[in-house]
């Protein structure tokens, strides 16, 4: 398995780098992040950039394999409620829906078990993940195909 820290920098102008670099694999995350965090102070030392991000990416071997007919193109878009209804709109997508989940209207019905099961990831009462601007959901309202 290989390990990788990303870096991505911006200069003066606003135009942004980015720099991959394998590591080698560490005991403990906070190994990683001891390691991670040292690299930059070396590089903040010889750059004039500034860095914007760094990461530490650590591959799942928990991998599956593709479904044939799989496409990625076909999606779907799950839309909630951040603070409650009526409220701010959120929406998170999902590549590659299988199309059993998938209505004959292009509904996805976001009360079906496994559905379900991935939306409650990103719930405030009960989920660890958050959406791309940092919040949860409060509630989900729809799910459809993508058009």
């Amino acid at each position: 398995m290989t390990e990788y820290f990303s870096f991505t920098f911006v200069d003066a102008y606003g135009r942004t780098t980015s720099k991959r670099i394998e590591v080698e694999s560490q005991a403990l995350l906070a190994d990683y992040q001891t390691l991670c965090t040292a690299l930059v102070a070396d590089i903040q030392a010889v750059t004039d950039l500034g860095l914007v991000r760094a990461e530490v990416t650590i591959p799942m071997t928990n991998t599956f394999a593709v479904t044939a007919g799989a496409n990625v193109d076909t999606g779907a878009t799950f839309s909630g409620w951040v603070y409650g209804s009526p409220g701010k709109k959120a929406s998170w997508k999902l590549p590659g829906i299988k199309p059993a989940k998938v209505e004959a209207d292009g509904s996805v019905d976001i009360t079906e078990a496994d559905i379900e099961d991935v939306l409650e990831r990103f719930l405030q009462a009960s989920g660890d993940l958050l959406l791309s601007d940092g919040e949860q959901i409060a509630s989900w309202i729809s799910g459809a195909l993508d058009k």
